[in-house]
């Protein structure tokens, strides 16, 4: 297999469900889909062996969004929307074929900054369970 790197967009963040998702991709300037792993101690056991410490691993989307002060803004879907849990549908990348899709818990935003700038906002919101590689449709990729 030869080794590849490609470029992060043009792409597509989708949040909300399928009827009413919200695109909010033109407003973000930096977005990644990001993996934390924990592992407890071993645990040593009377015969002398060990048991492996438990292992998990929780996920988060970041960003960074340019801000924009309209009704219909991310600011405005994030406060509306402030600590539900709603669908997100990531595409890294229109030109391939892998997309993520997941659950994410959304939190406000924050609104204003510097004077006479374009300000933008980080952003970090926790995804709940395992995000799941899909293909174009939606359909799960099956993992070989």
């Amino acid at each position: 297999m030869v080794a590849t790197a490609h470029v992060l967009g043009p792409g597509s963040l989708k949040l909300g469900e399928t009827a009413s998702q919200r695109e909010i991709a033109a407003q973000l300037t930096k977005f990644s889909l990001e993996p934390k792993s924990d592992f407890e101690d071993d645990v040593p056991v009377l015969s002398g062996e060990t048991v492996a410490g438990d292992a998990s691993t929780d996920w988060t989307i970041k960003g960074t969004a340019n801000q924009d002060f309209d009704r219909q803004s991310v600011e405005m879907y994030c406060y509306q929307h402030r600590l539900q849990d709603v669908p997100f549908l990531f595409t890294p990348s229109n030109d391939h074929d892998v997309s993520w899709s997941g659950v994410c818990t959304v939190v406000p935003l924050t609104v204003g900054g510097d004077v006479k700038k374009k300000n933008t906002s980080d952003f970090e919101f926790r995804v709940i369970g395992e995000p799941i590689p899909v293909d174009s449709t939606g359909t799960p990729i099956e993992l070989t």
